[in-house]
């Protein structure tokens, strides 16, 4: 299941590139040198293993979590509607943002550097000793690969027909000097390896239960998408059609799907590999995303760095009936909830502070005081709403009628997990409450369950975020429960690429842009019915809400998959989305000085990632980026 990791332990990672000047310094730095390393078929494995390294790690932390690493696609959510970062994402989305900040030059590198390396593949591997089937079956493989890097540079960096450099064979440091093709010569190489790979008889129609490698149905779902970026509805339609005869389909079982066990299932098109390593091949989602109690046999205390956004929990519908679905709204549970926020936003904090007394009596003084702390920061207005015995009980009924996926996704205000004791041999439960005392474990004493044992056997020990202080949405996909996983930060958790739900909705796009608006709900109603959710007619009863019902069930969907950033990117909708929050928010909207950012709309030109300006001063053949400043 985890062949290609395994491969990478076993024998390094021989086609391993340095890019400590210039993007395409190719200068090599491990064990076999490019001229050399694609003579045997050993040496062929290894330099492949070596392409597929490369889809690791999108991300560079800085500015998204509390300390400086690369990290998985799950940090796009920072960038896009769906999630929010703890820190100020080095002003990417401040008026402070110009062509040198690190996101832009690390991305950048970091694509060029799967470009770089699947050329040296494709040119090589036809001369390797070794069987010409193979030999085929590798070279489709990267072409998948190259097409995946250069799509990601396109919708980032070559928007409005500006486009990227082109590079097809491997170079050397001097002849890294081109400037941009065309938006459309790129998409045309893009589409032109997708069909090479398609072609190819060698390459297999699917990788279910298989090696985690490329397959013709991954070159079907991505050419589809490439179809759909540039409007060729009829034929992203037609590619989409041939993923499901590729033999993916939907999973059964969506809260079981992020589980190790079926990663590697017949939705799973696909995906970066990551195992339990101690070397670094596994992913840090669990220790960047997770609740603090939460954690694994080696470590406890997760620092809840990447957080779900109040918008996107709003955007979970509540379930009326077996045939009925209506969009949630606060003020159906809570009727004070628009008066309150004329107030100011904090005063809604008034409805999320934990309830001081259960069964009449109160939990304990200590925790008396830290709520009575809350209360007081409020006008007299608002903590007069405050419901001693009962807070908690309708915060719970506003998150229970709800699409089933919020439960699976995120941890809701007052809702349950497993996590770990304080030195992370064995498991507890934890409710999720706002304020705590401190950030305890089950077996400590100061945890409520033993500091009044009256209470409930149902009455948790609290739970919290890393910042105790804080009360926002926290990531439930792709965290392991209690003992689950045997390393807090190499989790074996695969991370998908692109699964068979995501295909099926953006085939629902293409079919909302064609205005055949029955097709489009038909695939909407396959992603729902695996949820026992109902599809309402009435969602696509023109063009205009079939569009923003269709983008609203993938950001339902697909939360916590790096998918969103780059919807919201090609919709053209992050001003409307991002940036009309103003900033990372608590639960109840409003935020408290966390060392976040104000998000400032600088103009249109945010759709189109400037060329990084370290690269415009090494390549002069390079055009500027329209719309920023130098």
């Amino acid at each position: 299941m985890k062949k290609i990791l395994k491969s990478v332990i076993a024998i390094g990672i021989a086609s391993s590139l340095s890019s400590c000047t210039k993007i395409l310094d190719l200068a090599p730095n491990d064990k076999i040198s490019s001229g050399t390393m694609w003579s045997t078929e050993t040496l062929v494995d290894q330099g492949v293993i070596g392409v597929y390294y490369s889809l690791q790690r999108p991300v560079r932390s800085d500015g998204i979590v509390g300390t400086s690493a690369n990290i998985g696609y799950y940090a796009y959510e920072a960038f896009g509607m769906t999630g929010q970062g703890e820190y100020n994402l080095n002003n990417l989305f401040s008026s402070a943002v110009n062509p040198s900040n690190s996101y832009f030059s690390f991305q950048w590198k970091w694509l060029y550097d799967g470009v770089h390396r699947a050329n040296d593949a494709i040119v090589h591997i036809p001369g390797a000793t070794m069987a010409q089937e193979k030999k085929n079956k590798l070279v489709a493989e990267c072409k998948v690969l190259r097409a995946f890097f250069y799509m990601r540079l396109n919708e980032l960096y070559g928007r409005n027909g500006l486009g990227v450099p082109i590079y097809t064979e491997p170079i050397s440091p001097a002849e890294g000097n081109k400037g941009q093709s065309s938006e459309e010569e790129v998409w045309a190489l893009i589409i032109k390896d997708l069909t090479d790979a398609i072609n190819e008889s060698a390459l297999p129609n699917n990788q279910i239960q298989g090696e985690g490698r490329v397959s013709k149905g991954a070159a079907y779902a991505l050419r589809g998408r490439a179809y759909l970026m540039t409007k060729k509805y009829d034929q992203a339609v037609a590619d989409f059609a041939k993923v499901g005869e590729s033999g993916y389909k939907l999973f059964s079982n969506y809260k079981q799907l992020f589980k190790v066990a079926n990663e590697r299932c017949e939705e799973m098109i696909l995906s970066v590999q990551y195992i339990e390593e101690p070397s670094g091949y596994g992913s840090a989602v669990q220790k960047y995303t997770a609740a603090f109690q939460q954690g694994a046999k080696d470590s406890r205390g997760c620092w809840t760095d990447l957080q779900v956004t109040p918008a996107l929990v709003n955007l979970y519908e509540e379930i009326i009936d077996g045939t009925t679905v209506r969009p949630f709204s606060w003020s159906d549970y809570i009727p004070e909830w628009n008066t309150v926020n004329a107030l100011g936003a904090p005063n809604r904090k008034v409805f999320f502070i934990r309830d001081q007394k259960v069964n009449g009596n109160d939990v304990h003084p200590t925790v008396t005081t830290v709520i009575n702390t809350e209360l007081n920061k409020l006008n007299s207005t608002a903590r007069a709403l405050y419901l001693p015995e009962g807070n908690e009980a309708r915060l719970k009924a506003a998150y229970a009628n709800r699409d089933p996926r919020l439960a699976y996704n995120v941890v809701t205000p007052y809702a349950s997990f497993q996590g770990v004791n304080s030195n992370s041999t064995a498991a507890g439960m934890y409710t999720y409450r706002f304020p705590v005392t401190g950030k305890y474990y089950v077996d400590q004493s100061g945890a409520e369950p033993n500091l009044n044992s009256s209470l409930p056997g149902s009455y948790y020990t609290s739970g919290s975020a890393n910042a105790q202080a804080e009360f926002k949405y926290i990531h439930r996909k792709f965290v392991g429960e209690g003992l689950e996983y045997a390393r807090r930060e190499q989790n074996p958790v695969d991370e998908p690429i692109i699964r068979y739900a995501d295909v099926l909705l953006m085939w629902a796009e293409a079919l909302v842009e064609m205005n055949d608006l029955p097709g489009a709900m038909a695939k909407v109603k396959q992603v729902r019915d695996r949820v026992g959710i109902p599809t309402m007619a009435s969602s696509f009863s023109d063009q205009t809400k079939a569009r923003n019902y269709v983008r609203d069930e993938r950001r339902r969907e697909l939360i916590g998959e790096g998918v969103n950033f780059f919807d919201e990117m090609r919709w053209k909708t992050l001003k409307e989305t991002k940036f009309n929050e103003k900033f990372a928010q608590h639960a109840w909207g409003g935020t408290e000085n966390t060392g976040g950012t104000t998000y400032e709309w600088i103009g249109d030109q945010w759709y189109t990632w400037p060329v990084p300006k370290s690269e415009i001063e090494l390549n002069k053949n390079l055009k500027p980026t329209p719309g920023w400043v130098y």
